[in-house]
């Protein structure tokens, strides 16, 4: 069986790409696979996953128009048979040799676990902010949400999912076809589905910070996802006056 399926998007900064490729390649087997999904570059990035050299079977997909991260992301996970299934964004490097098995170790620890992530660098979220690994809390730390929160603060950045939990919560909502919010609300779908997301308090992940956001994020993008993430999930927000202001429901 396929031990773990790494999907990678690409869209240009084939430099940032060959770093996040170059530090993974040496924690992966034999029987993994590499999905790649690239959004049609046009720096060079498609002709290197062509040539690219892995010690795991690898699986292109090479768009010939522009594909939203939710789009690529299903793709990948259609394509996957891995046990997990490790979203690896092209921002990232990997730091700490036994990052992946000992995030897979704690599956074994935490049999109720949906997703498990390392403290990172650059990123939202409390709960796995860290800027080295001198600053590693050492321990396990639980993403909740609680019933009034609109969702819990997750960014997909080095994902580690179990089979059963993507099987369990099904694929990322496309009508997320812009920037932010979409891995928010995949997060708190595992959450509802009754599985734990934990970081990983012992592994700590490097990220050059959303490079690729960067060429297109507008701040109105984030607000129009805000607005379809709250009209989803029944909260308050403009265009939605059938529910009072402050408050929420599921």
């Amino acid at each position: 069986m396929t031990r773990l399926s790494v999907i990678t998007l690409t869209w240009n900064h084939l430099d940032y790409t060959k770093k996040a490729v170059k530090s993974l390649i040496p924690l992966l087997k034999e029987n993994d696979e590499w999905i790649f999904i690239d959004n049609n570059s046009t720096d060079g990035t498609q002709k290197y996953l062509e040539a690219l050299q892995l010690p795991c079977k690898k699986t292109l997909f090479l768009s010939e128009k522009n594909i939203s991260i939710s789009q690529g992301y299903n793709i990948g996970l259609k394509k996957s048979k891995g046990k997990f299934v490790f979203i690896w964004d092209n921002d990232l490097e990997i730091v700490m040799p036994k990052t992946l098995t000992h995030m897979i170790g704690v599956f074994k620890e935490k049999p109720n676990a949906g997703i498990v992530q390392p403290m990172i660098n650059n990123i939202v979220g409390k709960t796995r902010l860290c800027e080295n690994s001198e600053q590693l809390p050492n321990r396990l730390i639980f993403v909740g949400v609680k019933r009034t929160r609109h969702y819990p603060m997750c960014p997909s950045a080095a994902w580690l999912i179990s089979r059963r939990c993507v099987d369990s919560v099904g694929k990322f909502d496309e009508r997320f076809d812009e920037y932010g919010i979409l891995d928010f609300d995949f997060a708190k779908r595992v959450l509802m589905d009754g599985y734990d997301i934990i970081s990983d308090g012992f592994m700590w992940v490097r990220h050059h910070g959303s490079i690729t956001a960067k060429d297109y994020l507008k701040p109105e993008m984030l607000e129009r996802m805000q607005k379809k993430f709250n009209l989803k999930y029944g909260y308050a927000c403009l265009g939605d006056p059938g529910i009072p202001k402050g408050s929420t429901r599921r």
